[in-house]
């Protein structure tokens, strides 16, 4: 057990239940949170508002992990006043003081967001926890049943059927694709920004917002602006006039207006939208 300790807020529960990442959850309203990182189950508590304790089932090799997930290497005091480009910014950011990204897995955040399509986060996180508890290790900790994500090599004998069944939907083809085609277009990349964004749509199943969900919380490319419903509802009522805009103009604005930070930018607006604004 070790502490972590931030110079900036470090808010677990604004971070873990903001919809960026499906399946860490809170055993105490939001103070303690469980989840699996790579090969481990992490226990992650809020000691106060700079300080958080961390745990594992593998103590051994955590802390680089840890840091790599948590990214704390970012300079969040300069990334959160570089996207308080105007007064609703300046609002928002205060009120989602302490949401931080997370540097996910690649290869179980492509599927997250492919099964995210026309879905919705209690959904996306039952899919992905069916298929962990079906196909992933068993692991216990703190007396409580855990289960990791499958590797590619589990699911590979598996057919858009079995997807099917598992209530994937539609979806079910996407995922069947994409887990043989994996190595193929994700595993080393060699391509980035732009270009490695329209090497994700080359994928069956992948449009611009998930490709960009893809390229900023599973490789870390902080530039990227998604745009979902509530981005888009948000940004044309405050930013469009209220007037329909396509999401690439919106996409399009986000990247101009937050730059290398857009990522963060996008994250802290759909906190807001979701929780604090009445669109």
């Amino acid at each position: 057990m070790v502490e972590l300790v931030f110079s900036e807020t470090y808010d677990l529960a604004h971070t873990f239940d903001c919809g960026q990442i499906f399946r860490f959850h809170s055993s105490d309203n939001g103070k303690t949170y469980y989840g699996p990182l790579s090969d481990r189950i992490i226990k992650l508590t809020q000691i106060d508002e700079h300080t958080l304790e961390i745990s594992s089932d593998q103590p051994e090799g955590l802390m680089p992990k840890i840091h790599e997930f948590l990214r704390v290497k970012d300079d969040y005091l300069s990334i959160q006043n570089s996207v308080k480009v105007d007064p609703l910014m300046e609002k928002i950011v205060q009120q989602t003081n302490g949401l931080h990204l997370v540097k996910q897995d690649p290869f179980e955040c492509a599927i997250s967001y492919l099964l995210s399509q026309c879905s919705n986060i209690p959904r996306i996180t039952q899919n992905l926890s069916h298929l962990s508890e079906m196909f992933g290790k068993r692991i216990i900790f703190d007396k409580q049943i855990f289960y990791l994500f499958p590797k590619r090599e589990d699911l590979l004998p598996l057919g858009e059927d079995d997807f099917r069944e598992m209530g994937f939907g539609y979806r079910a083809k996407y995922i069947a694709s994409f887990i043989h085609d994996y190595l193929q277009f994700l595993r080393k990349p060699k391509k980035k920004g732009e270009e490695f964004n329209n090497q994700l749509q080359q994928i069956y199943g992948i449009g611009q917002k998930v490709a960009d969900c893809i390229q900023l919380f599973g490789y870390g490319d902080l530039t990227l602006f998604p745009v979902d419903t509530w981005i888009q509802k948000f940004m044309i009522k405050y930013y469009f006039s209220g007037k329909k805009t396509s999401n690439a103009k919106i996409r399009s604005l986000g990247r101009q207006m937050f730059g290398q930070w857009a990522g963060y930018a996008q994250e802290f607006i759909f906190h807001y939208a979701r929780h604090y604004d009445n669109i």
